[in-house]
């Protein structure tokens, strides 16, 4: 099995790998669904707010301080929620996958680049079939972080990353949402991250200018020595007289280049969703030193073909090959270029703040969606909760409730764990009781 196979096999690419065309569809049946959802809702909020008190909705007049809504129903009540649209969804996810980089900075020490990553592409991923506007990325941020500690097995207790996350008072607030993020995530925990590929292509690169580098398969022939002074020829960037010296000090800058580009850029875009972790490397160092990554393909395809015919057969394999492969590799490149962090976009940062304002406005519409009261009311709860069930969903379940459960659920637990230790079993006065109250 080569390593093209093992990807293949993997959960990235036979469920969270798309074209241009399908991702982009699979986000707008996922907006137009939410919409639909919240619209529902809002009528019956309507009705339900007409039945009560119908001359007071209609006969009120509106008051320009109740322009963000305030959660009144008489206001929900009389103008139509605009929603987001899908090009809105993706902008405010992206927004706080950047904070997921900025919150793992904040850790002492920080946490790896690869947690933070894969906490991204959770995200990322997770908002494919759910909306911001039924899953508000606040809540569902910091769990993602959380979740990605564990499953790249970087351990950190749950009360410890709570105490890093602010607004966090109590640690089950990071992990209530953690089922609905799972579920959305079609229970696949493994992140390929081209992060590795990097590595493994630099180490190359400083073998070759070492002397020590071993030719592609495609071209046996070639000599370590004839591969160091291919390297040493290489376009420079800069008329440094040491060209030993000069070319290390290339390929770490590279290194660095690419890299950032990949905890950034890599990270915000739907590169993951497009390509494959070796094309998505490639690309950033690519940008990073164009003449060397060049250089790189060279050694381990071939030259491209020349207009003349020369330098290579246009009708071989490995030609065609490259050729598919830098247009691919181009337009990946492209796609990381055009990543703009919100910190250097003012037009931005004023675009999040009223997509922030909608997000608010359609989450004020589902607390007082009726039928979710109902629900809620029936299983001994007051209010549904806007952060861990759907805009007008029949699981909706209010905080309170949820907490009393698992405080429930945890004494049950600890109770019986006693019991375990204990060789002789609980004790006979409780057991009494118990057997007397039955």
């Amino acid at each position: 099995m080569i390593e093209d196979d093992i990807y293949r096999s993997s959960t990235q690419f036979r469920l969270w790998s798309f074209t241009r065309d399908s991702l982009q569809s699979l986000r707008a049946n996922t907006n137009a669904l939410a919409v639909e959802r919240i619209r529902a809702t809002q009528r019956r909020v309507r009705e339900a707010v007409r039945s009560t008190t119908p001359s007071t909705v209609e006969a009120s007049t509106p008051n320009p301080s109740d322009a963000e809504g305030g959660g009144k129903p008489d206001v929900i009540a009389r103008k139509d929620v605009v929603c987001l649209t899908p090009e809105e969804e993706l902008e405010f996810v992206g927004y706080y996958c950047e904070q997921t980089l900025e919150l793992g900075e904040t850790y002492k020490p920080s946490l790896p680049t690869a947690v933070r990553a894969t906490a991204i592409q959770y995200l990322r991923r997770f908002y494919i079939t759910n909306s911001v506007m039924t899953y508000h990325p606040k809540s569902i941020m910091p769990c993602a972080l959380f979740l990605a500690t564990k499953s790249d097995h970087y351990y950190m207790p749950l009360q410890e990353f709570a105490n890093g996350v602010p607004g966090i008072t109590n640690s089950d607030e990071v992990i209530a949402p953690e089922f609905n993020l799972t579920k959305g995530l079609r229970f696949t925990f493994d992140v390929r991250h081209p992060f590795r590929g990097l590595e493994g292509g630099v180490m190359e690169l400083q073998a070759i200018a070492q002397g020590s580098g071993k030719p592609g398969p495609h071209h046996p022939e070639k000599t370590p020595e004839g591969l160091m002074q291919a390297l040493l020829a290489v376009t420079p960037l800069d008329s440094s007289p040491d060209k030993q010296r000069s070319i290390a000090i290339r390929i770490a800058k590279a290194h660095s280049k690419a890299r950032e580009i990949l905890k950034t850029a890599a990270q915000m875009t739907d590169a993951y969703f497009l390509y494959t972790p070796s094309q998505i490397w490639f690309s950033a160092f690519l940008l990073a030193d164009r003449p060397l990554a060049e250089f790189y393909l060279d050694i381990k395809i071939g030259p491209p073909a020349a207009d003349d015919g020369v330098n290579a057969d246009s009708t071989s394999p490995l030609t065609l090959i490259r050729a598919k492969l830098v247009s691919t590799l181009s337009n990946c490149s492209q796609l990381l270029k055009s990543y703009r962090p919100v910190s250097s976009d003012p037009d931005k940062r004023k675009s999040l703040k009223g997509i922030a304002k909608k997000v608010y406005q359609c989450q004020q519409v589902e607390k007082l969606d009726p039928v979710g009261l109902g629900r809620a009311q029936k299983r001994g709860s007051g209010t549904p909760a806007s952060a861990t069930g759907p805009v007008g969903g029949a699981d909706a379940i209010s905080e309170s409730d949820m907490e009393r459960v698992a405080k429930k659920r945890r004494l049950e637990r600890e109770r019986k764990e006693k019991e375990t230790r204990d060789i002789f079993g609980g004790e006979l006065v409780a057991q009494r009781n118990k057997g007397a109250a039955m």
